[in-house]
């Protein structure tokens, strides 16, 4: 049998071991224990132009200094105890960074996973494998595809606003910012053809400042560009030497695309969008603006057509009355169930006070009556069992105090906040007293005295307690007027405050201004509160991260938002751990 030449077991793993040596898909690299390299693929040499014999018997580290920076020496050292890693793009983009042949990513660096494996022979660990997979192309129409779904998204979610709205050119100021979040704008023009006259006017804009509003309200350049029948990009704005370009150029726009307004043959207007950042709009983005047009101008042709719907109309509002019928019976019912949650809630609470103090009761007989006869190991147990009650007392009368403030009915009015102050301060140790500093003046609110009075009590007995040990209290009061009421913290939402631009014809009233609010900030130089915590803070029974080390209940805050709430306020705070916390609450100026 020995004269028979090589068996078919030895020729599958030669013609295996040529395979992933010359013909395999992806890099494969074998190092000794010392991470030497003691095979090396063609794929390895096409990718890094490095040949096998320039890199034998080298060590991967010498050869790719950033390892031992990219902490890609931990892999490695694992696979020789046994274990196997595979690295992903996510965490770390490459294992080696070998250039990419993929242009349309323009990407420099290939993206790879590698899957990293103790090399054992006879049991025993002598050395690494590594596989190196390069996934370039197919991340990149990864993220393609995601941009491509993302502007999808955005198309549906304006094209629904638009087919909801009676008046969809003034529905361009809220979808402006939406459309600005996703695709790096800074500003919009909307220019609207008046049906009567055919005069091409300045509707509304949004991101540009009141003067430059002026200069686009008449401008040429633009107004011709809304006979066009295509979208037209202008690009490198700020370069351009022509006189029309001046107003634009003076606003500080890099870039332009203004797209006509058509359906059914008829020019409607024109919507610009512009970047003062980007010195070019991309044409993927301004194909995409002008499918937004398109539905704007088919939305402005529905409304400037609807009394040929009237008849559909009075159909559609019949059936909202029924909608509306059902709701305010939904709401009705919603209602009455809160009622009834609150009352049961107040009323448990209540109840739950007599077995806690009979708990205290007992304790206290116990240590008074038969502290003698009780080892120590009991009295300690005892000690804790009297005052485990009293803190559950202190908790039942924090939501007695919360069900209270949901409970009772505000009668809204003005007041001072400088007395209530005074009273709050009055309460406190001198030493507390002589903390707390009041910068006037304190603006007048109008709430409800007694719920004001318990969030401002609130929010100083917190900035007392939150301190570090051996640390003095230092607090600061203020108040400050603003122009326009904010969201409340908890909310999660972000506040655009912008002026809404008044159409050039008087079609229609300007809008009201802004109601003022004030700002009342409770500051101190406590421990602070770590910014995933921000919103959290204000719930029920929710405490900030070293919440052991100090007492309390976790209802404080819950207290303030809903006293807020029922007051028609706001409230949120500023902190980072260890630079104090600044709160505000904001009600309506008288």
């Amino acid at each position: 049998m020995a004269g028979t030449g090589n068996s078919p077991e030895l020729n599958r793993e030669a013609a295996l071991l040529s395979w992933i040596q010359e013909s395999a898909p992806y890099g494969i690299i074998t190092l000794d224990v010392s991470f030497k390299v003691q095979s090396w693929n063609q794929w390895m040499e096409t990718h890094s132009a490095m040949r096998f014999e320039d890199v034998a018997g080298k060590d991967l580290f010498t050869l790719f200094p950033d390892l031992h920076e990219r902490n890609m020496q931990s892999p490695l050292e694992r696979a020789l105890k046994g274990e196997y890693s595979v690295l992903s793009t996510a965490l770390h983009h490459h294992f080696l960074p070998l250039p990419s042949y993929v242009p349309p990513t323009g990407a420099t660096l290939m993206r790879q996973t590698a899957r990293i494996a103790p090399l054992i022979l006879s049991g025993t660990v002598c050395g690494v494998v590594v596989v190196i997979d390069d996934v370039t192309d197919r991340e990149a129409q990864a993220e393609a595809l995601n941009e491509q779904n993302r502007r999808l998204e955005i198309l549906s979610w304006i094209l629904a606003q638009l087919m909801m709205s009676d008046a969809p050119w003034k529905t361009m100021r809220q979808l402006f910012f939406k459309i600005a979040e996703n695709m790096d704008l800074d500003t919009f023009l909307l220019y609207l053809r008046d049906p009567d006259t055919g005069v091409i006017y300045l509707y509304t804009a949004g991101g540009v400042s009141p003067e430059s509003e002026k200069d686009f309200a008449d401008y040429p350049l633009l107004s011709k560009l809304a006979v066009t029948d295509d979208k037209v990009i202008f690009d490198l704005i700020q370069e351009r030497a022509e006189p029309e370009f001046a107003a634009l150029k003076k606003a500080g726009a890099r870039a332009l695309v203004a797209i006509p307004l058509i359906t059914n043959g008829r020019h409607l207007g024109l919507l610009c969008f512009a970047t003062w950042s980007r010195e070019k709009i991309a044409k993927d983005e301004s194909d995409l603006l002008a499918i937004i047009a398109q539905y704007l101008a088919v939305a402005v042709d529905r409304e400037r057509t609807k009394h040929q719907l009237q008849k559909a109309k009075e159909q559609l509002l019949e059936h909202a009355q029924v909608l509306e019928k059902r709701v305010e019976e939904r709401t009705s019912r919603l209602q009455d169930t809160i009622s009834e949650l609150q009352m049961f809630s107040y009323t448990l609470a209540h109840d739950l006070k007599a077995p806690v103090r009979g708990m205290v009761g007992y304790s206290q007989i116990l240590m008074k009556n038969f502290a003698d006869s009780l080892p120590p190991e009991a009295m300690a147990i005892v000690q804790r069992l009297e005052r485990i009650p009293r803190r559950m007392e202190v908790l039942i009368q924090d939501l007695l105090e919360f069900s209270k403030v949901s409970r009772q009915e505000v009668n809204m009015v003005r007041v001072e906040i400088e007395p209530i102050i005074d009273e709050i301060v009055g309460l406190r140790a001198s030493a507390v007293r002589q903390a707390i500093t009041i910068r006037p003046p304190l603006h007048a609110v109008r709430a409800q005295r007694d719920l004001l009075q318990q969030v401002l009590s609130n929010l100083v007995d917190n900035a007392i307690k939150f301190v570090a040990p051996q640390m003095t209290p230092k607090i600061t009061i203020s108040t400050e007027v603003v122009t326009h009421g904010s969201h409340s913290i908890r909310s999660g939402k972000l506040l655009f405050s912008s002026n809404e631009s008044a159409p050039s014809k008087n079609t229609e009233p300007p809008p009201e201004l802004p109601p003022k609010h004030v700002r009342i900030w409770v500051e101190d130089e406590g421990i602070g509160i770590s910014s995933e915590l921000h919103q959290k803070i204000f719930g029920i029974f929710e405490r900030g991260a070293d919440s052991e080390k100090y007492e309390g209940t976790g209802m404080g805050l819950a207290i303030v938002a809903r006293a807020l709430q029922r007051m028609g306020g706001t409230c949120g705070l500023e902190s980072e751990p260890g630079r104090g916390s600044r709160f505000w609450i904001e009600l309506p100026a008288v």
